[in-house]
């Protein structure tokens, strides 16, 4: 998906990165359009990053986020989508799909449970 359609793996990651405030859409679009337009896709992708590494206290590392935004893109994006699936969020569900998956899981009865007297 990454390799096709880059715009649409970071539209999901900037879904979940700012719970929902930025669609998937929206998040696409401007990562579509950035790149042709203004060769500035990269600048939009390092922000995020740097977004995920403080939410979740990552190093920097293997390089600076600009620098792996620049020179690959699709991998950083990759790296990107990979620690959140890590982390037990589907970016693919988009953040409502997210928030109904918690609510799921805590409202799941356990299995060896039953009702009898």
């Amino acid at each position: 998906m990454t390799a096709y359609f880059p715009c649409v793996t970071f539209g999901q990651i900037a879904e979940i990165l700012d719970e929902g405030q930025t669609s998937c859409a929206l998040g696409s679009f401007l990562y579509m359009f950035m790149g042709p337009a203004l060769c500035t896709c990269w600048v939009l992708g390092a922000n995020y990053r740097s977004k995920l590494r403080e939410k979740y206290n990552l190093v920097e590392a293997p390089a600076e986020d600009w620098v792996l935004h620049l020179f690959c893109s699709c991998c950083a994006l990759c790296q990107e989508f990979r620690e959140l699936q890590n982390r037990g969020i589907d970016p693919s569900l988009g953040w409502m799909g997210h928030l109904a998956q918690k609510q799921e899981a805590r409202t799941v009865p356990p299995q060896t449970q039953s009702m009898s007297a």
